[in-house]
This record gives C-alpha cells, structure tokens and sequence, in this order.
C-alpha cells in the first residue's frame, strides 16, 4: 500500500530509529559533510575552485585582490607585508590591497612551487562556507534538542544571503568570525581559579596561574581578534565590539564593588587581548607611511531599517516585494534575511508569548545581555546619522566635517547589521528548540524549504556572476602575445589616466602580465589611497601633458586621448589600445593609432573621459566635474573626431555647465581668440556659446577659462618662495603670503561639468539657466 505524500516524513523519522546505531551515526556525519558542498554548489559555480583559472577574477574588486596577491607573490621577503609592483614608487602593503593577507602569507612560501597563473579567491570562497557551517554548528549545538534539530540551525545560519551577496569583496565572506564572537559570548564561560596545594613547586604554581589567566575564553578571544586583524578591519570592528560587551560584563560588577583582584586581571587580560589584533595588523601592513585610513562617503554605504525583510532586488525574493534603495545602501546595506528565517524569528516571537515550553529560553535570552551595548553601536553605525526607510530619509542631522572624516575610516558602515542579524536568527532558533519536539520537527524543516525556495532567483545571480570560470582564458581584451613582449623590454608600464577605473578590466590584464614578471605599474586600485602616492601619479599625469614620459616604459592610455605633439609620432596600437611602447620594443609590428568617434557631449566627472583632455592646471575630478587649479585652465577636444548628432554642420555653439565657490568672472577663448565672458557662482548654472565657423576647419578645439574677480582683477598664483604686496584704502603697505594666495585661487576656483558641442541650425539654443545645486 502506498502511503499519503504527509505521512512519509514520519516514516522516515521511524526508520531512523529502528536502523542501528552505526548507520545512523555514518549517515548523520555524512549529512554534516555533503552539507556545505551543497551550499557551496547552491551560490558559486564549482570551477573557481581550480586555482590557475584567473580570467573571471579581472573584474570589479576581485581584480584589485588577485593583482595584490600577485605582486607579493612576487616581490621579495625582503619587502615583507610590502610591494612596491603595484602603485609604484610608493607601493602598498598588501591589506590595502584587500588580497587576504592571512592566505597571502600561508601561500607565498610555496611561490616556487605554485603555478605560474595562481589564485586562491575561488578555494577561499569553499573554505568560508565550510568554516561558516562548522562554528554555527558549535554556536547552536549546545541548545538544540538532538544533533539533527542542531543540523537543521546550522543550515540557517549558513543560508544569510548576506554571506553569499559578498563574494565580490571575497575576505568579507569570514562572517565566520562574527559567529566564533557569538560563540564565545554565549556558550564559553570563564575560568574559575584553580586551587593551588600546600608544597606545590613554585613552578608549578605559576604555570597555573598563567593557565588561569589565560582560560579558554581569553584564548579563544585572543585567537579570534589575531585571525581577524589578517583578514579584514570593518569584521575585526564588529568582532572588537562584540568583545568589548562580553568584557564589560566581568568589568562592570568588579568596578562598582572596587575588587582590585578581578579589576587587575580583567583589564590585564583586556590590555594583551587587544594588542594582538594591533600587532596582526601591523603585519598585514596596515600602518604604512602616507596611508590615508578614511576614503569619504560616510553615510552614503549606510543600512536602512528595512534592510532585514526588503530584498532590494525583485529576483532576490520569491514572496516579497522589493523596494529600491540608494546604490550605496543597497550594497553595503544589504541585509535581507530571506522569507524562510523572516517567518523563524515570527514564528519564534508567538511561540514565546504562547506557550509556556518556549518561555524555558527566557534564561538563554538573559545570557545575550553582553551583547546589548555593541549591538546598539553597531545599529547606530550602520544607519548612520541619515536614518532611511524604504529609500526615504526620516531622520538627519548634521555632523561637523571633522567628525565625518574621522567616521569614514569606516565609512561601509551598512555592514555592521550582520551581527545583529545572526543573533536574530540564533534567538529564533533556540526559542524554538525549546519547544515541543513535534513543533520543533515540523516548523524547522519547513522554514529551511521556505528559504530554499525563496532565495532560488538570488542563488542563480551569485551563480551567474562567477560563471566566467568555466571559461579557462585568461586574456580577453589583450590577446596578442606582443603584450608580453612588450612588457618583457620594458622596465615598467605607466597608466594614463592614473585612474584605473576608466577601464579597469584592461589595466587588470595588462597588469597581472606586469607583475607576473616582476614589473612595476604606476597605478592601482587601493583600498585606502595613499597620499605620498598621489603626488607622483599627478606628476607624471602633468609630465604627460607636457609630452614628457618615461622612455624606458610601457605607456598605456586606459581612454583615447590625444597626446602633446611630442608624442604624436611615437603614438601606436595593439588590440585596439593606445600605447607609446619603450624603446627596447620599437621595432615590433604595431599599428597606427585610430580614433574612435567622440561624443559630442563631454563630461568631466571622475570616470568621464573629459577628464583626459584636460591640461595640467586642473585639479583632481570629482564624480560630478572637475576643478580648476589656477586662474587659467584648458580643454582641448580633438574636433575633428567628433561625432555630431547631425552630419556636416556648418557652424556649431558651445553648451557648457559650471560653477564657482563664489561669484566670478571668467573670460572664455577658442583657440586663443575671446569669444565670451561667464558669471559664474555657487550655484550651477549652464551657458551657451556661439563658436566661429573656423573651429570646424582645425584639427583641435583648444578651449580656455581665465578666470578674474568679479571687479575685473586677474587672480594671481604665487610661487613658494614669493609674496605679494598690495596697497590697502589707507595708503598703507601690507604683504599678503603666498599661502593666502593660493587660498585665495582656490576660492575663485571654477568647476567644469559638462561641455556640449551642437549644430547651431538644428538645435534650439537653450536660454542660460541656474540650477540650484
């Protein structure tokens, strides 16, 4: 007779018990080891696991770790947490390049024996997920009924979407860390004194008072913040928190009676417990020379209050509506818990309130107490002083600058959530331990498949994005085997733009062939900038635009842009790219350079390739336009490459965008000829322009921005060693600084956005207009 679909899982749970006992236990282990693999296999795509496949890796952040792991593989010990392959002069320490720097580390002895193409981003990722399964099994063990109930947490803990969503910032995947913090606040309690006998050896009796001090709590902190300060801060943030909590709870009590004793030993375990993440961290190299520990952008990678039960993404949730957020939140803050655990931590507030079996965890909810404190610094992090929901701001207040550029030292603050949604889970799960079995045994099963089948459109994109590995190649954009050569007779390859995100799949290429033998680059893409650094990239941008460059290197532009004349003639191509080659390798086979067509609209934000065409009195761009760094600034386009919106126009007007930090004139030539004269202030505002009909016959569009005092006084420049004098109303003499000066260029500093080139005859002139902004 065949049962009712209902009944078989009561018929398995009575075979189990009727089979022996060794089967049982073999098919249980085999169950706890099949597990993460089939995690694993849920989110990854099983090919990243070959570690000589490195083509996948040459995109986003994964090609900032890989080529960090790559230049210390490949500099000596000498160095020690130091390269100087990648952002040359200066190079970086490998932390700053997020490459792992405990695997970084573990694999650099072996460089000899490894293979040629070496990664271990994609193992790392197999290695998280199994370390994330074992320490929420050791979390939830101790509470759960049986060992298969102990199973079934373990699964939800390791089934966060948030461990998986971060693989493009690989190390961040160690939530493992965060669930060893739990672990040891929950179920590892400290060590009672051990009793020394009468006529023990003195010896002996030191040895257990040191055995004492350091109990297995002590050492499992001191273990867990020295492994986390190798693999990444902002865990090692959330881990120290944690920590502080659980040390407050023997601190506090012995505080307030004065118990000198307890207060010694907890503050000196306190004092040697956090020196090792200091000093771990000192060996990734995170106190390097001129290294910047903020990057900006507090409160904008921030986390929302719907962040735990908002999907963000439609695809992500099979059940809930996903409402969008700002793209740094719905990054950094993302939190989603998924439906199945959503209903767990439901499920687990009624049974609390309803049944008096699941009131037994009241003692257990008691013990989390240590971890109030952190949780609301952690929440007060991650929400920011900008307070959202739903991508709609409900509360903000204002920050001095000072306290905002000290708070972007950890300015991804969204990720802080993470703690506070693990415990979440955890309290659900042993809440509904403490229930009936038959409760237990029906509603956990049930959540895990709710969550499977919830997060199934999320599973594919993690698949899809590492899908590449299937794929052995390595080169896409730089396929020709001159590239090699043409590194190997170089002693170095220099970017230019320095920005390595105008094409960063190409500089991550071309610079894994580079430090692949040992040749320095002048750029990267770092975790933290390095200010001594920028200085140099910047000279070498204002010594390219001078037509200066390096003739024992490799010159490679990451956008079209037009070189001095000097350097026209040296000008070719390979595989579509614009090199100056070295002159060990002026005699290979290139081509000529070709222009791609130009937009007729020009933009000056970071990313924008405007940014190439601009000489070296500008400042550094910004995302949405650059500045200018004098009071004479120039654009040059080259025209005769520009693609019009209507073909042949005979006569064309000059659309631009700008502001100033406060109200200028500014004088504006065409090649050299006066042609209009702009108010410019705070506020942005766009202009237009009529242009000669002679630009069009020119091969360039040299475009100048002279800037006066709105009472027509040129703005002057001084040199380090000058000053300047002026006349005041009263016929006195007083000498401004040469710093004032220079404050003062700043001042009258105008910010270009946007230039747009259209045919006066088809395009309506659009009147001059203010934007507030």
């Amino acid at each position: 007779m065949r049962l009712p679909a209902w009944q078989l899982p009561s018929q398995a749970v009575n075979w189990l018990k009727t089979t022996p006992p060794a089967v049982r236990n073999g098919l249980f282990r085999g169950v706890c080891l099949i597990t993460p693999v089939l995690l694993f296999l849920a989110f990854f795509n099983p090919f990243v696991l070959d570690p000589t496949r490195i083509g996948w890796l040459m995109v986003a952040d994964w090609g900032q770790h890989v080529l960090g792991w790559n230049a210390f593989r490949h500099t000596p010990w000498s160095a020690g947490n130091h390269e100087a392959l990648l952002y040359a002069p200066t190079g970086l320490s490998v932390i700053y390049t997020d490459s792992n720097p405990l695997f970084a580390f573990i694999f650099k002895p072996f460089r000899a024996f490894l293979p040629q193409n070496f990664q271990y981003i994609g193992p790392w990722f197999f290695f998280c997920v199994c370390l994330h399964f074992i320490f929420a099994w050791k979390l939830v063990r101790p509470h759960a009924p049986n060992r298969w109930a102990a199973l079934g947490g373990a699964i939800a803990l390791s089934a966060l979407p948030c461990l998986y969503y971060r693989m493009r910032h690989d190390t961040l995947m160690a939530q493992w860390l965060i669930l060893w913090a739990l672990h040891l606040v929950v179920n590892v309690q400290a060590g009672t004194p051990t009793l020394i006998a009468e006529g023990t050896s003195r010896l002996k009796a030191a040895l257990t008072r040191i055995g004492d001090f350091f109990d297995a709590k002590t050492r499992g902190w001191i273990a867990l913040l020295g492994l986390t300060g190798m693999i990444h801060p902002y865990i090692l943030f959330m881990v120290v928190t944690i920590w502080g909590g659980d040390m407050l709870r023997y601190f506090w009590p012995a505080a307030r009676t004065f118990d000198r004793k307890t207060l010694a030993v907890v503050v000196s375990r306190g004092i040697i417990t956090f020196a090792v993440p200091l000093i771990t961290m000192g060996l990734a190299g995170a106190y390097a020379a001129g290294q910047s520990p903020g990057a900006g952008g507090w409160a904008y990678y921030s986390a929302g209050i719907d962040s735990f039960f908002n999907p963000v993404v439609q695809d992500f949730s099979n059940f809930l509506k996903a409402w969008p957020q700002s793209p740094g939140q719905a990054f950094e803050g993302y939190q989603y818990l998924g439906f199945g655990l959503l209903v767990l931590i439901v499920s687990a507030v009624i049974l609390y309130i309803v049944t008096p079996e699941a009131k037994e965890s009241r003692a257990f909810l008691k013990s989390l107490k240590p971890l109030i404190i952190p949780f609301v610094i952690l929440a007060a992090f991650a929400l920011t002083n900008r307070v959202q929901i739903f991508g709609q701001t409900i509360l903000f207040f204002d920050l001095p600058p000072a306290t905002k550029n000290v708070l972007a030292i950890l300015r991804a603050s969204g990720r802080f959530l993470w703690p506070i949604g693990y415990c979440m889970v955890f309290a659900a799960l042993v809440v509904l331990y403490k229930s009936r079995a038959r409760t237990v045994a029906v509603l956990l099963p049930a959540i895990l498949v709710l969550q499977a089948i919830d997060l199934n459109g999320f599973a594919v994109t993690m698949r899809d994005a590492t899908s590449l590995a299937e794929k052995p190649q390595t080169y896409y954009l730089t396929q020709s085997p001159l590239w090699d050569k043409l590194v190997a007779d170089s002693n170095g390859v220099d970017f230019y733009p320095v920005n390595v995100h105008f094409n960063d799949k190409l500089f991550y290429e071309l610079t894994w062939r580079a430090t692949s033998q040992a040749k320095p680059v002048n750029t990267m893409y770092p975790a933290r900038e390095n200010l001594i650094q920028i200085a140099h990239m910047q000279a070498d941008q204002d010594a390219f635009k001078r037509g200066q460059v390096r003739n024992d290197r490799l010159f490679v532009f990451l956008k079209q842009c037009d070189a001095p004349p000097e350097l026209q003639s040296r000008l070719r191509m390979l595989d579509g790219v614009w090199i100056i080659p070295p002159d060990g390798a002026k005699d290979l086979p290139l081509q000529q350079p070709v222009w791609s067509p130009l937009s007729s609209e020009v933009r000056f934000g970071w990313l924008d390739q405007g940014t190439c065409l601009l000489d070296e009195n500008w400042s550094q761009p910004e995302y949405d336009g650059t500045w200018t760094d004098g009071p004479k600034a120039e654009v040059q386009i080259p025209i005769k490459h520009v693609q019009f919106d209507y073909a042949n126009p005979r006569a064309i007007d000059l659309h631009l965008k700008a502001k100033s930090f406060r109200p200028v004139l500014v004088k504006v030539l065409v090649n050299g000829r006066k042609v209009s004269e702009l108010d410019l202030t705070h506020k942005t505002s766009e202009h237009t322009i009529q242009l000669p009909t002679s630009v069009l016959h020119n091969d360039n569009l040299n475009i100048s921005f002279v800037v006066e005092r709105p009472d027509g006084e040129p703005v002057e420049i001084a040199h380090a060693d000058t000053v300047q004098s002026t006349a005041t109303g009263r016929g006195a003499i007083q000498t401004k600084p040469a710093a004032d000066m220079k404050a003062e260029a700043r001042e009258l500093a105008i910010k270009l956005m946007d230039l747009r080139l259209v045919d006066r005859d088809r395009q309506p002139k659009p009147k001059t207009v203010a934007i507030n902004g």
